[in-house]
């Protein structure tokens, strides 16, 4: 469980870092394992096969958090269910937070995270209303 929540915090930093200081979205990609996929809220499915595909998901996102004026995204309710012992349903609630601390959106998200050689990947990324 410290290794998963490891992921999802080095996840969030790195979004933090993105927003404050880089605007490189491709920093993202290495949390995830490839191929892999992206469920939306409606249902929709996007398989990415390479990393610029990550990256060409994130940027229209950080252009929205950007504009929203978030600056500090948060986690918090994590929970993890074991699957066996590589593999793992991750679940937290994300809040993007503005400089001030308000929140400009809260969502709840969950992950099937997959233990490689490499270490824990985000193989499905399911996102729920509010994302």
């Amino acid at each position: 469980m410290k290794e998963l929540r490891a992921l999802i915090e080095g996840y969030r930093a790195t979004w933090e870092k993105i927003l404050c200081e880089t605007d490189n979205v491709d920093e993202v990609n290495r949390f995830f394992h490839l191929p892999c996929m992206f469920v939306g809220a409606d249902g929709s499915v996007s398989l990415f096969i390479v990393p610029e595909d990550i990256s060409t998901f994130h940027r229209p996102r950080l252009e929205s958090f950007q504009k929203g004026g978030v600056r500090k995204p948060k986690t918090k309710h994590f929970e993890v269910i074991g699957l066996g012992t590589h593999s793992a349903l991750v679940s937290v609630t994300w809040e993007q937070c503005r400089e001030d601390d308000s929140v400009e959106r809260s969502w709840r998200h969950s992950y099937n995270a997959i233990k490689t050689d490499m270490g824990w990947r985000i193989l499905v990324s399911t996102f729920q209303s509010g994302a």
